[in-house]
């Protein structure tokens, strides 16, 4: 699956269109965030063929073998494109970026580097990022609003979409080559799309009839598969070329509180 900003643009020109006559009820918000993680996937599963060569050979890596991975908060923005069907109800487009990295738990790295460095591989690891990464997330709502005689108005919304969890590149790896023996060993981590649930509530505040600010906070609920992959080649030969050694997954729960600033068209 490839989702990428155009596709985010796609469906918010589709909703803009879909306004038609009612182009004054279209509203565009910007917005910045913080996002907080609440659960974090638990359960593990073991890919048997690589834990015996691993416990057999390599047992200083077996601590990676489990459920390693966190999730860090971070800070974040996004837009997003909102069209009132009546002065109760919308529907609203969103996309978001954040920072919060993916990252090993614990001293699990710092400990590996000690064991290599004292069996005398002090310069075998040539890469050891403890964390790295991102997250994006599109995803539509719909959005019942509660008006009121005054100029803020409370809602609440519920909606669907997708977490892109980007940690391929720049997340949690660990690279080694030993030149004198030949081996070399990389262990990664693929990037994730996960169907996301999400509901939040929140307020808008207008100080001109089309300017004015939006306040909300939201919970994200998915089920992620962290693929853990590993990369193994001794004395020039290949014992596992990018094989899925190690799946996290589970329950993932996200809260983010934004702010944002609205014009009405």
């Amino acid at each position: 699956m490839e989702l990428n900003l155009k596709k985010a643009l796609v469906v918010i020109l589709g909703i803009v269109i879909l306004a038609g006559p009612g182009f004054s009820q279209v509203e565009f918000t910007v917005f910045g965030l913080y996002n907080l993680n609440i659960s974090y996937p638990k359960e593990g599963d073991f890919n048997s063929s690589v834990e015996s060569v691993v416990e057999n050979w390599y047992s200083e890596w077996l601590a990676f073998f489990s459920t390693v991975l966190e999730q860090e908060d971070g800070l974040g923005f996004g837009a997003r494109v909102a069209y009132d069907m009546t002065p109760s109800t919308g529907f609203e487009a969103s996309i978001e970026y954040i920072t919060a990295e993916t990252a090993f738990i614990g001293n699990i790295v710092d400990n590996l580097q000690d064991k290599m460095e004292s069996i005398g591989y002090g310069d075998w690891i040539q890469t050891a990022n403890k964390s790295g990464g991102n997250i994006i997330r599109y995803y539509g709502n719909i959005v019942f609003n509660f008006p009121n005689a005054g100029k803020i108005t409370p809602y609440a919304t519920f909606g669907l979409g997708i977490t892109q969890f980007k940690i391929q590149q720049n997340g949690p790896q660990i690279e080694t080559e030993y030149g004198s023996i030949e081996e070399k060993i990389h262990l990664y981590y693929n990037d994730v799309f996960a169907l996301t649930f999400n509901g939040g509530l929140g307020v808008k505040a207008l100080f001109t009839p089309n300017i004015g600010l939006k306040l909300d906070a939201r919970i994200f609920v998915c089920d992620p598969d962290f693929e853990q992959m590993f990369s193994l080649e001794t004395m020039g030969t290949t014992v596992f070329d990018d094989k899925m050694s190690y799946i996290q997954g589970g329950t993932h729960i996200d809260a983010n509180l934004n702010i944002g600033f609205i014009v009405r068209f």
